[in-house]
């Protein structure tokens, strides 16, 4: 009977088992450097992706106009809240803070009635609260690079306003913070007073989260 012979093949070698060893680590380690380096260079790039698509919000607070005041020889007062975006990509705002002597408040009318005791008519007339500027809601706005989105904004009229005034009067009083986020969920959260934004896991809404409009908006 014949028998089939099997002949095993073995890798080819230097014939100098030191030098085989050594030859086997070099590529192992070559290998993982080049892995590592792959690795590296994706993260680098998701980081220079993120930062070119970074926002970078500013909150503005505006106490006088650039007008004369029609029948008053001086400028017009102005009160105004605005959010800027000084970064390269888009912010997505998810929450605006409004507080009043450290409390927050839910919308115009109740930052009003904690300031300035505003009567009806400031409320209702013309000239008066109901002829502000504002927005009806804030949360889910996209700010674009270079753009800014304006909260409220009320500017003095000729007929005297005992609120406005008690508000122009108490702006420092009032504090606001705002939460936003790039298109990468990367989120921040920055006060009036915080020199800079601090990243944040993701945008928490506080128990009291501001509307710019009035309560029955």
């Amino acid at each position: 009977m014949e028998h089939e012979s099997h002949h095993q093949h073995h890798p080819h070698g230097t014939g100098m088992r030191w030098l085989d060893i050594t030859l086997a680590v070099a590529a192992t380690i070559v290998s993982l450097v080049s892995l590592w380096l792959g690795l590296h260079s994706a993260h680098s790039m998701e980081k220079l992706v993120a930062a070119n698509s970074y926002p970078y919000v500013e909150l503005s607070r505006s106490t006088t106009g650039t007008d004369d005041l029609p029948g008053a020889n001086r400028k017009r007062n102005i009160i105004d809240y605005t959010l800027i975006n000084n970064g390269v990509g888009p912010a997505r705002v998810e929450w605006v803070e409004f507080r009043f002597k450290g409390k927050p408040v839910a919308n115009l009318s109740e930052l009003l009635e904690a300031c300035c005791s505003a009567s009806k008519e400031e409320k209702e007339g013309p000239h008066g609260i109901a002829g502000m500027n504002r927005r009806g809601g804030i949360d889910g706005t996209l700010i674009r690079p270079g753009a800014m989105t304006s909260l409220f904004t009320w500017k003095e009229m000729p007929e005297p306003s005992a609120a406005f005034d008690a508000l122009h009067r108490q702006m420092r009083e009032v504090d606001y913070s705002v939460c936003y986020c790039s298109v990468f969920e990367e989120c921040y959260v920055r006060g009036y007073s915080d020199a800079k934004p601090q990243a944040v896991k993701q945008c928490v809404a506080p128990k009291v989260a501001f509307r710019p409009r009035f309560r029955d908006d």
